[in-house]
């Protein structure tokens, strides 16, 4: 297994794709928390957001996916850390199920807010071991 150390443009790899990771999602939440406020700002701006909405959140699973289970699988061959593996892999699908709606509307948004704060968690954890792996 190659390390960090045989490698040090890889850590800078790492990390930037973990920060790419935590971006998307950062993007995702507030998407998700704005919603509510937009449609309260105005029936044009609330309607097109509402209608648009469903199409945002598959966007932004269809960056987030690649980019998380890259930089996840990645971050568990140097670290090997399931906690970081588990709440990335558990993130990932909340926010799966809460854009396809398999588990009902009411929870798109629980759903996809704790999904994307497990794959942001996942990421953070990521860059802090890698930063620290010498």
């Amino acid at each position: 297994m190659q390390t960090f150390e045989q490698h040090p443009q890889d850590k800078h790899k790492a990390v930037a794709l973990d920060r790419w990771a935590i971006v998307l999602s950062g993007i995702c939440l507030l998407h998700c928390l704005a919603l509510p406020f937009a449609v309260l700002l105005g029936p044009v701006l609330g309607q097109w957001l509402l209608d648009t909405e469903t199409n945002v959140h598959w966007l932004l699973l269809a960056l987030a996916l690649p980019i998380s289970f890259w930089a996840l699988r990645r971050g568990y061959k140097s670290h090997r850390s399931l906690v970081t593996l588990t709440s990335g892999s558990i993130g990932l699908l909340l926010m799966f199920l809460g854009v396809s709606h398999l588990a009902g509307e009411l929870l798109e948004v629980p759903f996809t807010v704790v999904g994307v704060v497990a794959v942001m968690f996942a990421h953070i954890r990521n860059t802090i071991a890698t930063l620290k792996h010498h």
